[in-house]
């Protein structure tokens, strides 16, 4: 399937053809871009990754929160320990994916797409 990239504001569209507007922004069929099938499978990838990275996301801050249930039950200090363990790691994790995603972002690899509160 063929992509194309909104000129004005990123914006990706499969389709045979191009949208007549940009649902995002507004702009006419014309400012629309083909893209090749490499640029077109990057794109589908960083996409996909992208998911990857918000499904884990999500799945740290419930880890996260269960951690934080240890924590309160303060049932010994070996345990406190782990689950302080925890969330420090998950707070290393949740950092380096929002390097990476602002990093990609940088280097305009990923796709203009809202961060779904990933880089807030």
């Amino acid at each position: 399937m063929k992509m194309w990239r909104c000129e004005v504001c990123g914006y990706l569209h499969e389709g045979e053809e191009p949208p007549d507007v940009c649902p995002k922004c507004g702009a006419p069929k014309e400012k629309f871009e083909l893209l090749d099938e490499e640029e077109a499978q990057m794109m589908r990838d960083a996409l996909a990754t992208r998911e990857k990275y918000a499904q884990i996301y999500e799945h740290l801050e419930a880890v996260h929160r269960l951690a934080q249930e240890g924590i309160d039950l303060n049932l010994d200090e070996g345990c406190n320990d782990i689950f302080s363990k925890t969330q420090e790691d998950i707070e290393n994790l949740r950092r380096m994916i929002k390097e990476e995603l602002a990093g990609h972002a940088q280097e305009c690899i990923w796709v203009k797409v809202a961060s779904d509160g990933l880089l807030d």
